[in-house]
Formats: C-alpha cells, sequence, structure tokens
C-alpha cells in the first residue's frame, strides 16, 4: 500500500477483503493505492482510490504484466514515447486522460479494482461520482449544516492517531483558509507556510497568509519559491515530476521543506467549484479545465520536426475528443464540468503534483475530498456549486472570523520565466542542449535553440511588468462573477502557449531523458 487508509488497520482491511473479495474497495476510504496478492485465490488485485491521488502505472509485455507507483520504472523508461503523451504535455504540461509519456504504459483509473490477468488488467469502477438525478431538496441552510459536520469529522479523523507537528500550505483563497480554521479547531500543534519571491503587494497570498496565521496563531513560515538557479530547478522538476506534472515554480520551497522533518501535510484540494455561469460550451468547458487544443502551440509547433509534428497532433486530438465525449454524455453543463474535474483535472493534472512533490516526503492529507463529502457533494442540486456558493457560506457558518482576512488578489511567488532563461540561456544550451536526448526525434534541439536566442528582454522591462500586471487584473475581474454581472458572460478562450512555458516543458523532458539514461 502507498498512502493511508482511514479508520480501518492493514489487518482490518485484510478481513474486509476475505469478507467481500474483490468489491471490498467502496467499502473503504482514504488517499491511497493497494495491490493485493490472493494467493490462496490465485489474483492480484490492484486498487486506486475514488480521487486518483496515488497513481499506479502499468504496462504489457508478453504474459509479464508490470505495476509500479513510479512513472521512471524501468520497464517504463526503456519504451519508446508515446505521441498522445508527449503532445499532451508539450500542450497541457502534464500527462492527462491516463497517458504517460512511454508507449503501452497507462495510469489506472480512479475509483477502481483491477483483476491483473497474463498480458492484461480487468477494470470494474466501484464508484461512479456522478450527480444524482433527484438532487437533495432541503433547505440550504440544513446542507450547510450537515456539509459543516461532515467536513469537521473529516478533519478530525485525519489528525487521530499523529504525532508531531502537521502542517498546512497556506494561501489567500477559500480552500486552505478553510482548513485553517478546521485544523486550528482540533487542538493539533499546525505548522503553516507559504511560498514568496521578490516584493509582496498588500494582498497578495503571501501577505494574506501572514495575517491568517497570526489570526490564528500558527507558526508560520516563508518558503523561497525559486532561488536563482534556473538548471537546478529543471533538473528537480525532471527528477521528481518524473514528466507526468505540470511544471512546479516553487520547486525550490519543496527542497527546503524536505529537510524540514515534515511527516503530515494538509491541502486544500477540493472538487466544489464550478464556473459561476453555466459553461454550455465544451469547448471553453475544456478550456476552463486546461485541457487546450494543439492549436494553442500557435508557431511553436512549427519547431517540431516536420515527419512527426502532424502525427502528435492527431494523437492529441483524438485524446481531446474522447475527453469531450465523456463530458457530453450528460446534458447539464454543472455536470459536464463536474467529469472534467473529477475525470482529468484532478487525477491528472493537480493530484500528481502534490504526489510527486510534496508527497515524497510527507503524508499527503486532503480533508475536502473525503468519501462522504464527495458522496454529499453529488447529491447537491448544481447551482450551489456555482462559484462554490454553498461551500463558501458554510464555511462562514463554521468560523464567523474566517473572512475578517480578505481574499488574496495575486500570488506573490512568481518568477519571471522568461528573463530568467535569458539570463541563463548560455548554461542552458551547454548543459541540456549539447548532447544527443530521445527528444530529438520530436523536436531538433537546434530549434530549441532558435527559441532560446528569440527570446528578448523589453526595451522598458518595469514598465512592460506593470502593463502585464495590470492587464492579469483586468483579465481577473473581467471573469469574475462581479465582472460578468457588469459587462456580461465573457467567454473563454485559450491563450497562445508562451515561449518561456514551451521551453521550460520541453527542457524538463531533455533533463529528465538525461537523468533517465544516468540511471
Amino acid at each position: 500500500m502507498k498512502g493511508q487508509i482511514y479508520d480501518l488497520d492493514a489487518q482490518g482491511l485484510l478481513r474486509l477483503y476475505r469478507q467481500c473479495g474483490p468489491d471490498f474497495a467502496r467499502r473503504f476510504d482514504g488517499a491511497f493505492s493497494v495491490v493485493l496478492f490472493d494467493e490462496a485465490q490465485g489474483l492480484i488485485v490492484a486498487v486506486t482510490d475514488r480521487v486518483g491521488s496515488h497513481k499506479l502505472y502499468a504496462a504489457y509485455a508478453g504474459e509479464r504484466v508490470t505495476l509500479s507507483t513510479r512513472p521512471d520504472h524501468p520497464d517504463f523508461t526503456g519504451r519508446p514515447y508515446d505521441l498522445a503523451g508527449l503532445a499532451s504535455v508539450l500542450v497541457t504540461g502534464s500527462t492527462l486522460n491516463g497517458l504517460t509519456l512511454h508507449q503501452g504504459v497507462q495510469t489506472l483509473s480512479r475509483a477502481s479494482s483491477y483483476r491483473v490477468e497474463p498480458g492484461g488488467m480487468v477494470q470494474q469502477p466501484y464508484w461512479a461520482g456522478q450527480l444524482a438525478q433527484d438532487h437533495d431538496t432541503r433547505p440550504e441552510a440544513e446542507l450547510r449544516e450537515e456539509l459543516a459536520e461532515l467536513l469537521k469529522r473529516s478533519v478530525r479523523r485525519r489528525v487521530e492517531g499523529l504525532r508531531g507537528a502537521v502542517h498546512l500550505s497556506l494561501s489567500g483563497g477559500h480552500d486552505s483558509r478553510g482548513v485553517l480554521s478546521l485544523l486550528a479547531a482540533t487542538g493539533q500543534d499546525l505548522h503553516t507556510f507559504s511560498y514568496t519571491q521578490g516584493k509582496q503587494a498588500a494582498r497578495s497570498d503571501t501577505r494574506v497568509a501572514d495575517a491568517l496565521a497570526a489570526q490564528y496563531g500558527t507558526r508560520h513560515e516563508h518558503l523561497q519559491a525559486y532561488q536563482g538557479d534556473l538548471l537546478a530547478t529543471l533538473r528537480r522538476n525532471a527528477a521528481w515530476g518524473h514528466g507526468v506534472t505540470n511544471f512546479c515554480d516553487e520547486v525550490d520551497a519543496w527542497d527546503t521543506l524536505e529537510g524540514e522533518s515534515v511527516t503530515d501535510l494538509f491541502t486544500g484540494d477540493q472538487i466544489f467549484e464550478m464556473h459561476a455561469y453555466p459553461l454550455t460550451d465544451i469547448s471553453e468547458q475544456l478550456v476552463k479545465r486546461h485541457i487546450e487544443p494543439f492549436s494553442t502551440l500557435g508557431s511553436l509547433a512549427d519547431r517540431l520536426n516536420p515527419g512527426l509534428s502532424p502525427a502528435l497532433e492527431a494523437a492529441w486530438t483524438a485524446e481531446v475528443e474522447t475527453i469531450r465525449a465523456s463530458a457530453a454524455r450528460f446534458a447539464d453543463p454543472y455536470q459536464q464540468e463536474l467529469v472534467l474535474v473529477a475525470d482529468q483535472l484532478l487525477p491528472y493534472r493537480l493530484l500528481p503534483w502534490r504526489e510527486r512533490y510534496g508527497g515524497r516526503f510527507a503524508r499527503i492529507h486532503l480533508p475536502y475530498l473525503d468519501a462522504a463529502v464527495l458522496d454529499f457533494l453529488y447529491r447537491l442540486p448544481p447551482d450551489t456549486l456555482a462559484g462554490k456558493r454553498l461551500f463558501v457560506d458554510t464555511l462562514r457558518d463554521l468560523d464567523p472570523a474566517l473572512y475578517t482576512v480578505p481574499l488574496a488578489r495575486s500570488q506573490g511567488y512568481e518568477a519571471d520565466w522568461h528573463a530568467e532563461l535569458i539570463k541563463h540561456r548560455e548554461a542552458v544550451k551547454e548543459e541540456l542542449l549539447s548532447g544527443p536526448s530521445r527528444l530529438d526525434a520530436a523536436i531538433d534541439p537546434q530549434a530549441i535553440r532558435a527559441v532560446l536566442d528569440s527570446l528578448a528582454l523589453p526595451a522598458d522591462g518595469r514598465r512592460s511588468m506593470l502593463k502585464g500586471q495590470v492587464r492579469q487584473t483586468l483579465g481577473t475581474f473581467r471573469h469574475s462573477e462581479m465582472g460578468q454581472k457588469i459587462f456580461g458572460r465573457a467567454q473563454l478562450r485559450a491563450p497562445l502557449i508562451s515561449p518561456a512555458t514551451w521551453l521550460l516543458r520541453v527542457l524538463t523532458l531533455r533533463a529528465l531523458d538525461a537523468d533517465t539514461r544516468t540511471r
């Protein structure tokens, strides 16, 4: 087992299996992946949790089946690149829809039990995770009361039996401040931390987290998100992310945290947030959940090797159409969005990031993704999920002082990767572009050099930075609930991928290949 199961020890889990057989998966809860060997029955059973928090990867070679929690298992990394998986990383930054970078290697789906057989696996989903046809029609005050009790129970069951301090990644939004309040109420020794980079605005995540920590009396720490060594950042992203996660801007902060003997880490990942207005165009739904079309590469697609670029585009387009079809099965826009969040965003973008960075050295606890909380959520009228309305109102009922500190307006730990790539341009060329790589078949290193050389600092860097910040603030307001009330609904369009973002993804892949070759 990797991860943890709540309210049940290992012997209790085995007893449950003996009583119920492979169907036992629906009867317990946790954040885990499990492989069980039943010698008496001649069975091997693999089980994933409801949200896909701990990944299992599988590949077949004849009758041989390899299962691993590591995407860099030797049985995987010796295989050629999977075209759809590679395209997914180039376009979205992570491997979506069960893809991996390696041909014939799949990510096992969430909420499923698998029977391992020679040459393959038989999947049996044990939890559907769909909005109920008959919604809970009780008054919202009663719904908030039940959700409040479920959230308190979820946090209590996760802190029970823990020794020493627990840590919380604290930002200035709704989610982590809710966990802060819930954890503080348990009396647990709670330490909080936030990322920082450069001068902080008054309403940045960092400053708001400072005020929240002071309000709840937690020991609070600032972690430097990026310490100035771009090559080290790229190599850590390669070695820790294994090519299955989006680029981690604050990877240096996680390196610092690893040295502090952190054992239990709480985060505010949740599934309550639907768009403030129903998105009736599934293309907008996809953009909202970072599932962009190949066309967002723009002119960067021309940097791909001409012989392979059409195949990459076709492979990724087919995956996007599969994802689109999975959402289009439902008529309700909120159900469509919930499918994309539950089946793509959480298991293939957010949670692998948690597992590969913080999860390397600490147990990750996700109280908002508790089984009972999820079951409750899927009974709700869809409009209560719009803009997290019911969730936020419940947090206010639980702790009226929670919003004494206003919400953050900016992150406060963003590095200027465009400028950093220019600053370290020659070192990048020497260290990451000078030798051969399996990526050369898809992207010639000279093409990468050309994009790197094309980067230029604006003539007035400060004015450009301020202009960008103003544009970002206005864009955020335009897409907010208030902005759309004033100006009407804003259409969601996928922006073109910037050269800096593309370079970070490509250079991380090259660093990953170099690391694999070394090992």
